[in-house]
Order: structure tokens, then sequence, then C-alpha cells
């Protein structure tokens, strides 16, 4: 498994198509400011796109998506000057199956929904995520697998088919994947946590701390492994992460013991062991450290929650 598979499965992602649906002008939607990834799919026509950030609206075309990682506000319209109605209250007409955009001229049709993660996950990868994610139709068409996925959500979407929704739902988190893939490779950042996962010696380091956190890990044995000098990789880790790998490793440990603390009913000393932690006193310390909260008491709060 790689660093970003190591990552996905512990921010718990899941995902919810609102709808697919036939606007005809005029017609226009605003989300204000949402806790989770919002994401529209562009099936059919064609639609503007404004943002607080933008000082002109973008266009978007038959095939585009568009994701907001972070949630921030936007809007969709038919014409920028159409008025634009709370996206919460187009979700709600849909399903009542009440029509709000009746005008006569052929419209758009959206596939439009959200991703959301486990927000107690402490990440720098989640602080990294850009606020605009956008992949023309003529990128999604140049990648076939991306191409596969999308064209399967708009057939789902519109099917009657028993256990259509949950395949929607499912390949959505797929799709979500698949574009977090093009935008590292494609994107041209070079800081920031996903700059890391671009480079081959840092994403190494990093899926070595993923894959065995338990391990007696130094900055010389890791550095060792990837093929690295000492004092190359912790400026290389630092300037690309923003965090020592020490610290990433203490961090990382302690996430992966919240997350065995929320699914597994063993007891914290074998929390600690799985973390490379002989001590349960050095464990209960670090745990602390990073969620104010003892290992015993975020247990408890999880299960009372």
């Amino acid at each position: 498994m790689d660093a970003l598979s190591d990552i996905l499965k512990l921010i718990r992602l899941k995902s919810s198509v609102y709808f697919r649906k036939d606007f005809a002008s005029p017609w226009g939607m605003e989300m204000g400011k949402s806790p989770f990834a919002q994401f529209h799919l562009v099936v059919r026509g064609h639609c503007y796109l404004h943002t607080d950030d933008m000082k002109d609206p973008m266009d978007l075309y038959a095939g585009d998506i568009v994701v907001f990682p972070n949630g921030i506000a936007h809007w969709l319209a038919d014409n920028p000057e159409s008025k634009k109605i709370p996206g919460i209250k187009v979700v709600e007409a849909h399903k009542n199956n009440e029509l709000l955009f009746e005008g006569e001229k052929p419209g758009t049709t959206l596939i439009c929904g959200h991703f959301e993660f486990d927000k107690d996950f402490e990440h720098p990868f989640l602080q990294s995520l850009p606020e605009l994610i956008h992949i023309t139709d003529t990128e999604r068409r140049q990648l076939s697998w991306l191409e596969t996925a999308t064209n399967v959500i708009m057939q789902e979407a519109d099917s009657d088919e028993p256990g259509s929704e949950v395949v929607v739902n499912r390949l959505a988190e797929v799709l979500f994947i698949q574009i977090l893939r093009v935008y590292i490779v494609q994107s041209k950042i070079n800081s920031g946590y996903l700059a890391a996962l671009k480079d081959k010696h840092i994403h190494n380091a990093l899926s070595l701390i993923h894959h065995d956190p338990q391990n007696s890990w130094t900055l010389e044995s890791i550095a060792r492994t990837i093929g690295m000098s000492r004092s190359a990789f912790a400026a290389r880790f630092k300037q690309l992460t923003g965090n020592t790998p020490m610290n990433y490793l203490a961090n990382w440990r302690m996430n992966i013991a919240k997350d065995i603390i929320k699914d597994q009913h063993l007891s914290l000393i074998e929390v600690a062991e799985k973390v490379g932690y002989s001590s349960e006193a050095s464990f209960n310390r670090a745990f602390k450290k990073q969620f104010r909260l003892n290992p015993g008491a975020m247990r408890r709060a999880l299960q009372s929650s």
C-alpha cells in the first residue's frame, strides 16, 4: 500500500451523491461554505461556476468535474445574472419531486454530491488540499480509467436498478481518489504534503513510516533505507512536509492508535505496542500531547458518542 492509500484509509472517506438533475434555463444554485468536500459533474450542456476568489465566472462544459476539497462557498448557473437558489433547497426539492427550474430552453444536466472525511483526523494531507480542483472533459477523456468511472456514475445515477444508490456512492469515492491522483501528478506544486507524495525518496519514507509504525525507526535508519544521507533526508522531508521525520512518525503513530481505539477492543497496552511503545505510560503521554485526552478518556468519549 502506498502513502496516499494509507491516509485515505484513516480519513474514512465517504461520499453522498445528491442527485442527477436536468436544469432548464434560467437556473442557478448557491452553495454556502460546507464542512464537506463538494463536487459537481456536468453531464450535459454548459454552465458557469464562481467562487469569491474568482474575478470572472468559469465556464464548465459537458464532461467537466469540479471538486471543492475544503467546501468553499460557490455558485453554479446557466447565466451569471440568473437567480441563485440555496443548494439545500434544490436538494430538498429533488427529494420531494418538486420542479424548481421550469424554463423552456434546453438546460444543463448535473450530478452533485459531497465527500466527507473524519473531522478528527489531524494530518497535513488535509491541510494541503487546494480550494478547487477542475478536471476538464479533455483531461478526463485522456485518462481512460477516469472516463470509465465517470461514465458508469452517469449511467448508474440515472438507473432504477436495485442498489444503484450504493453503487453511485461507492464509485464517487473512487472518483475522488482518481481526481486526487490526477491533481498530484499534473499540478506544479513544489512544497507541502502533496509535493512530498510526488517526491520519490520522501514518498518512500512516508510509506515506511505508515506501513511499520511499531518499528524502532531513527532518522538514520529511514535515510539509509530510502538511499539518502541523514542530513539530506532531514532537510528534504522538513522542506516538503513542514515537519521533521521523527515528529511526523510520532503523529502518525497517534493517529493509528486513535483509529485502533475506535474500532478494536484491545487493551491500551496492546494498542501502545502496535504503534511502537513498550511502556503504557509513555504511550499515554504521547497520546495526550497530541489529542489533549489520554487514551482511556478518548475511548470513553468515543463509546458515548
